[in-house]
């Protein structure tokens, strides 16, 4: 397990590469009037992962791609926040893809084919089928699912989890937060 660090020090790290975006997953379903807040907050752009027109209920509850801002009030909620208040909202991403590929590569994510053939809906970006569903990859397979994202990680009340495709395979990590004394 690595060491403990402030909140802070974790969010700064996100945005550590200059020539890399960081992108938040949050799914509606677990964040009150997500829209609404998406509407107001200081980010530098949000869409849909569901496509087409959405009744309100159907935008309330859908899956959300947010480019977050390092310097937002936004950012800073629900990095530091939201997990403490809501807990598994979703999770972010740090990638050099454009906005709009990466929600293509995320759409493209939205759907499963069980073994018998059967299409499925999956929420994917739901942390715990997230970690669930890693190790169930093979190479081949955690590479198609990670795309173009170099990082994933999930923000917690305890700790931030972080999932890395290294050449050497996953990378997996769980860094505790650190308390304010």
């Amino acid at each position: 397990m690595a060491s403990a660090q402030a909140p802070a020090q974790l969010k700064s790290r996100l945005w550590a590469d200059a020539q890399q975006q960081v992108y938040a997953l949050i799914m509606g379903s677990r964040v009150p009037t997500l829209p609404a807040r998406l509407a107001e907050a200081d980010v530098i752009d949000h869409d849909c992962l569901l496509p087409g027109a959405l009744d309100p209920v159907q935008a309330q509850n859908a899956p959300y791609l947010v480019q977050l801002r390092a310097d937002s009030a936004f950012t800073d909620w629900l990095l530091l926040e939201a997990g403490a208040a809501l807990g598994d909202w979703g999770l972010v991403a740090v990638s050099a893809a454009p906005r709009l590929a990466l929600r293509s590569h995320w759409r493209s994510l939205l759907h499963a084919q069980l073994p018998e053939g059967q299409s499925i809906e999956l929420d994917w970006m739901d942390p715990e089928i997230f970690w669930a569903l890693l190790p169930l990859f093979d190479a081949a397979g955690l590479a198609r699912f990670f795309g173009p994202v170099s990082t994933y990680v999930q923000p917690g009340a305890m700790d931030w989890r972080h999932a890395r495709l290294d050449p050497g395979g996953l990378q997996q990590v769980s860094i505790p937060l650190a308390r304010a004394a």
